[in-house]
């Protein structure tokens, strides 16, 4: 499909051909953004989310008038792959820092488990608990939510956007992001806290 018949099916409100042809090269935008290394820790729920954030984008655009067929350089394709391009990117850097947060919280909760029940490291054990339980009671509703579905049953970002209402897998893992941040930084003022209390 051209630039032309695409822009002339969109301001005709003809919607039905235009996704049709946006969704026959999901499968190419996937392969292209597995190749790059960046990008390797993205599952193909958060790029197909990234694929179908940057054609509604596109679409938009288009039919808001705020980009016109004479200002079209290239493909719609090409620049649906160039948009989504730099969500991806945005999404692998949010990626990297949930990844880096997640190891935090679960080293937080090995080291729990890993304690022996003598007297001092029992002591230990019970203080680094309450700890984590404590930053867990500054979350919210939602976001404790998160944290018992995504870490500690282990749930992927699809099913906790379906069963708590995300608009996307995408959407989760960047509300995880936002969580993580909350219960890292909550967790190291309790511990901060109880230092200064003993000093």
């Amino acid at each position: 499909m051209t630039n032309q018949e695409i822009f002339h099916h969109i301001e005709n409100k003809n919607h039905r051909p235009v996704l049709q042809y946006f969704s026959s090269f999901s499968d190419a935008f996937y392969f292209f953004f597995k190749k790059q290394d960046k990008l390797k820790l993205l599952d193909k729920h958060q790029i197909q989310a990234i694929f179908d954030d940057a054609c509604i984008y596109m679409y938009d655009k288009i039919e808001a008038k705020q980009i016109t067929i004479r200002q079209m350089t290239s493909s719609v394709k090409t620049m649906i792959f160039g948009i989504g391009k730099n969500m991806a990117f945005e999404e692998g850097r949010n990626e990297v820092k949930y990844h880096s947060l997640h190891s935090f919280l679960e080293d937080s909760l090995n080291k729990i488990s890993d304690i022996e029940d003598n007297n001092d490291d029992g002591f230990l054990r019970e203080l680094q608990m309450q700890h984590l339980d404590k930053a867990l009671l500054s979350l919210s509703d939602r976001h404790h939510a998160l944290i018992v579905e995504g870490v500690m049953e282990g749930k992927s970002n699809s099913e906790i956007a379906k069963e708590q209402g995300y608009n996307s897998a995408n959407a989760v893992s960047v509300e995880k992001l936002r969580v993580f941040k909350i219960l890292k930084k909550a967790i190291l003022e309790i511990q901060k806290h109880d230092e200064d209390w003993e000093r």
